[in-house]
């Protein structure tokens, strides 16, 4: 076997490991991946406290808007201010943000 005359040869060994800049910081948000279960459980929830099935559905839609979108942050601080309006009792509230903990990821 000859060896490979020019071409590029990989790393050596005296040459400083060089790492990507990153662009921006990782944000905590929504999994994907756990969609389906994300809404199973935060239906079981809304149905757990009796809320309007109107409230419910428009809250559920914005969460999973906003923690796949913006943040899990922004998520629950609008989770916070429903239920600051009165739209579901404030055990509710602990719950959904224990979810939106559960089903976070860094990206």
């Amino acid at each position: 076997m000859t060896a490979r005359s020019g071409g590029y040869k990989g790393r050596r060994n005296r040459e400083p490991r060089m790492h990507p800049v990153r662009e921006s910081e990782k944000t905590a948000m929504l999994n994907l991946s756990k969609i389906s279960a994300f809404r199973y459980d935060i239906k079981e929830i809304m149905s757990h406290y009796k809320i309007e099935e109107s409230a419910a559905k428009s809250v559920m839609a914005t969460v999973i808007a906003k923690g796949s979108r913006i943040s899990i942050d922004s998520a629950r601080t609008f989770v916070m201010e429903q239920e600051k309006t009165g739209a579901y009792p404030r055990e509710a509230l602990v719950e959904i943000c224990d979810l939106l903990d559960r089903f976070a990821k860094l990206r």
